[in-house]
C-alpha cells in the first residue's frame, strides 16, 4: 500500500509537471503572437505619422482644397479687411 501511495504521488507530480510545461509553451506562442503584433502595430503607426506629416503641409492641404472641395485662391479684390473698434 505504501508504494501504491508513493506511485500515485509520483504521477500527480509528474502530470502537474506535464501540465505547467503545456502552459508555459502555450504562454511563450502567446506572447511571441502579441509582440508580432506589436511590431506590425508599430510600423502602422510610423507609417500613419508620417502621412500626418506629409498631408498636414501647406502645399498638400491647398492641392487637396482644390482637387475635392473645388476651392481657388481668393483674389485681392475679393479679399475683404474688417476694421477692429
Amino acid at each position: 500500500m505504501k508504494i501504491f501511495g508513493m506511485v500515485f504521488v509520483l504521477a500527480l507530480f509528474l502530470f502537474g509537471v506535464a501540465v505547467m510545461r503545456i502552459e508555459i509553451n502555450r504562454s511563450g506562442r502567446t506572447i511571441s503572437q502579441l509582440q508580432n503584433e506589436v511590431e506590425i502595430k508599430e510600423a502602422r503607426n510610423q507609417y500613419l505619422q508620417l502621412e500626418i506629416s506629409r498631408m498636414s503641409g501647406p502645399g498638400s492641404i491647398t492641392r487637396l482644397a482644390e482637387e475635392k472641395l473645388g476651392m481657388v485662391p481668393a483674389k485681392p479684390h475679393e479679399i475683404v479687411v474688417l476694421e477692429e473698434k
